[in-house]
């Protein structure tokens, strides 16, 4: 019966979920929300892709529990991920949320919302204190109750923004949920987070210019699934077939003025990008043999 309480819950407040926009390479939304291996004893009732204009721009997911698990007595995990193009909209749109949840007009706001929804009176939803979740960029975690029918049933609402993804999270328990219930799943996303918006190579570096002494290479960095990154350059000297490359002392940057010493070798350049969430190298397509 409770799982169709919060079903209801999630209603008012829907407008406040984060619109998000990527690109054609976006990371996996799918693979930065919550895992089955992450709710133990829960299994995976729904989940659902939401696509925009033919990418994957969120995903959706709810787990539920055969009986009540643990000490908060958990019947219900719901998780969404959202991927935007830039940290713009969502940082806006959470501190948009966080003032809501904290002013006492927000509050009343979702109050009725809630109890309109279930067809309560307001006294029975009640509305915790506002929590700030560690290991966010942005955090909100705001406990909510509600009789229903003589049954007490406890929420845990959480909005997170980590760079630009942005995770939406309902915990449905029999019993007050504690704010360690939420840090152990939020830190569980947070590290799928960082797995997938570490640089990922979509296509590799590459090197226009003649390959012929005298004259100047440049290297392009390729595409990236990670929109922030930061580029390094070393450049490589190889044999003719373009093996046992060895790097070049102090050929770091985009262009490389090919010398007198790379006659008869090939040169590559291996291009390392690098965000907060980690560093990733790729290697070019060797030149032609230099003359």
């Amino acid at each position: 019966m409770a799982g169709k309480y919060l079903k209801v819950l999630i209603v008012p407040f829907a407008a406040l979920v984060l619109v998000a926009s990527a690109s054609a390479t976006s990371p996996d939304v799918a693979a930065m929300n919550l895992q089955l291996a992450d709710v133990p004893g829960a299994k995976v009732a729904k989940q659902q892709l939401l696509t925009e204009k033919g990418y994957v721009a969120a995903h959706y997911r709810v787990f539920t529990f055969a009986a009540p698990s643990g000490s908060a007595r958990l019947y219900q995990v719901e998780s969404e991920t959202k991927l935007a193009s830039s940290t713009a909209t969502p940082t806006a749109e959470m501190v948009r949320t966080e003032k809501y949840f904290r002013s006492t007009a927000g509050r009343k706001d979702f109050i009725a919302g809630v109890a309109k929804g279930l067809k309560v009176k307001l006294k029975a939803v009640m509305v915790g204190k506002v929590r700030g979740v560690p290991g966010y960029d942005q955090g909100v975690e705001v406990p909510v109750s509600i009789t229903v029918k003589g049954l007490r049933v406890y929420e845990n609402i959480v909005y997170l923004r980590l760079d630009r993804v942005v995770v939406f999270m309902v915990e449905g328990g029999l019993r007050p949920i504690g704010a360690g219930v939420t840090a152990k799943f939020a830190s569980a996303i947070a590290g799928h987070i960082g797995t997938e918006l570490a640089p990922i190579t979509v296509t590799p570096p590459t090197i226009t210019g003649t390959a012929q002494q005298g004259q100047t290479l440049t290297a392009t960095p390729g595409t990236w699934t990670a929109p922030d990154a930061i580029f390094g350059y070393q450049w490589q000297r190889c044999d003719a077939a373009g093996a046992n490359c060895v790097a070049v002392p102090g050929a770091t940057t985009s262009t490389y003025a090919v010398t007198a010493a790379d006659a008869g070798t090939t040169l590559s350049v291996v291009v390392t990008a690098t965000n907060r969430f980690g560093s990733a190298p790729a290697t070019s397509v060797q030149t032609a043999v230099v003359t």
